[in-house]
């Protein structure tokens, strides 16, 4: 029997390179597209295109030598800000891109995987049921919610995941909150951190795994994946601060409208995942859990030396 061929798209983002280590096995042949020369993986078996997925007619003709079996669509444009300053851009990547992976998908009859948010809610009732009403409140948002409804519109094999606060150990990848956050207090400065923002945080190992099991049981659906605990991003902070015994003093509580951000966050979020742990016969961590994988993971990867790069 021919081994399955998947396709990660934003193979060298965070999430994209836990993919390639954890779909990584003999049944599989993996191929990531990303628009970096090379990937950044080295230890995992697999083909790599530079790629840009705007440009329909090369991923099409890609797609079709690939003839993958499965697409998980991980590539987007996920600073919130920035897509409310630069819409035409956020749209492209984020809209236009996925429609370009799902005329390819069709191509080659793919299954496809498609990565979102929980931004698509407008954090008035949260956490959020897969079946509750999308309402977004950024262009962040509502890029996601176009790209998943022209998915479910497709007629293609599909499944959407929706995630929240993803952070974990990467190579050269954009930081995530819990890494800013530590090189910000390792460094001894202080932090303003916005305790009016509820939700749940993800580890990208359970993202991953959550997203394996998803293609092994050849799940149809929409499921949401998030750790369980609910608390402010404040409250988040100074878990982060005990876990790795730093200075919680440093962490300075303020509401969001003291940010000034251009794009409006909501305000009471989070995902309900009962539904993804039965599904998919899986449980996720908690923060204290995920937090110790992550050091264990820093440890490993960099001898105490911290990573990632804010921009």
């Amino acid at each position: 029997m021919k081994p399955s061929r998947i396709l990660v798209t934003g193979s060298n983002g965070l999430l994209g390179q836990k993919l390639l280590h954890t779909l990584n096995g003999e049944t599989r042949q993996l191929i990531g597209i990303d628009l970096t020369d090379k990937s950044f993986i080295k230890d995992v078996p697999h083909e790599y295109r530079r790629l840009d997925l705007t440009d329909k007619k090369a991923l099409v003709e890609a797609v079709s030598g690939i003839e993958p079996q499965v697409i998980v669509h991980t590539a987007a444009m996920t600073a919130v800000d920035k897509c409310e300053m630069e819409k035409e851009l956020c749209w492209n990547i984020n809209v236009t891109a996925t429609d370009n992976v799902i005329t390819a998908a069709k191509k080659v009859s793919a299954r496809v995987i498609f990565i979102s948010s929980d931004y698509i809610f407008d954090g008035k009732k949260g956490p959020y049921k897969e079946e509750d009403l999308p309402n977004p409140v950024n262009y962040y948002g509502r890029s996601k919610l176009a790209a998943e409804n022209i998915l479910r519109g497709s007629g293609l094999d599909f499944a959407i995941i929706r995630t929240i606060v993803l952070y974990g150990i990467g190579i050269d990848v954009r930081a995530s909150f819990v890494t800013w956050l530590l090189e910000q207090l390792r460094a001894r400065k202080s932090v303003r951190i916005v305790n009016d923002q509820w939700g749940n945080t993800t580890i990208v190992d359970d993202l991953a795994a959550a997203i394996d099991r998803t293609i092994a049981l050849q799940r149809k659906d929409i499921l949401h994946v998030a750790g369980h605990d609910y608390l402010t991003r404040y409250e988040f902070a100074l878990k982060i601060a005990d876990f790795f015994e730093l200075n919680r003093k440093l962490i300075i509580p303020i509401p969001s409208s003291a940010l000034r951000q251009p794009a409006r966050r909501p305000k009471r979020s989070g995902l309900e995942v009962d539904r993804a742990e039965s599904e998919l016969y899986m449980s996720f961590r908690t923060v204290e859990e995920s937090l110790t994988l992550y050091k264990n993971q820093e440890d490993q990867l960099n001898g105490n030396k911290h990573v990632g790069k804010n921009d």
